[in-house]
Formats: C-alpha cells, structure tokens, sequence
C-alpha cells in the first residue's frame, strides 16, 4: 500500500473500506501514531457505509479530555486480506491508527509529496 505526505506533512494512505454485502469506499485516511485504534471516520462516511452501532468506547483525546465516542464494526481491506476492525466515529479526516498498523513496516519520505509505503513484515 502506498500514499502520500500531504502539504501538512502528513502522511495520507487510500484506504477501502466497507464491502460484505454493504457499499464500499476508498477514502484517504491519515496516518496517527496517536492514535492507538484502527480507524476513525466521520459521520457522513458512517451513513454513507451503513454501518451499525455497536456500542461506544471511552477515549482520551489529544488535549487530554476524554470522551465516549460512537463505535462501530467496518470492513476493511489491508494487506489484501478483508478484516472487520472497531472504527470510532469522529470529525474530521479519517484516520488510520496503530491498532492496523500492527505487524506493519512504515516507510515515509516526510517532505511534501513524499512516498508513503506500508508492508506486511514478513513472518519468520
């Protein structure tokens, strides 16, 4: 999987996510190593995939406030494999957490148009 460092230097990774029977999308997720989750999306791409409520999860935000926040089950393509991963509901870009990063190797050229590349670490 490859993307891009955005004019904010962030690094910026398409991400397909819905799909088993629901709508698909691939959206341009930002990559936090803050954030120790899977993914975040907004509100209009959960209506927009139809997800379903699954409950809420409390979390502490970047400025140290906490908040329950919305949760919810997607589909995600990652590494080639379909996987059904929590996604918290939040304004914004969406983002792309550590949680699926796990088992990861990130590379990026953090410059602005940068090549972001993330690879599955090989088993040994």
């Amino acid at each position: 999987m490859t993307g891009r460092v955005n004019s904010w230097l962030e690094a910026v990774v398409p991400v397909r996510v819905g799909g088993a029977g629901g709508p698909t999308m691939t959206l341009p997720c930002v990559l936090d190593t803050g954030f120790d989750g899977f993914v975040a999306l907004a509100p209009s791409q959960v209506l927009a995939l139809g997800l379903r409520p699954a409950g809420t999860q409390r979390v502490t935000l970047g400025d140290g406030s906490e908040a329950h926040l919305p949760l919810y089950r997607v589909p995600v393509l990652w590494h080639g494999r379909r996987l059904a991963v929590p996604a918290l509901e939040v304004e914004g870009a969406p983002l792309l957490g550590m949680a699926l990063l796990h088992g990861s190797l990130l590379s990026m050229q953090v410059v602005e148009g940068g090549l972001v590349r993330i690879e599955p670490i090989p088993e040994s």
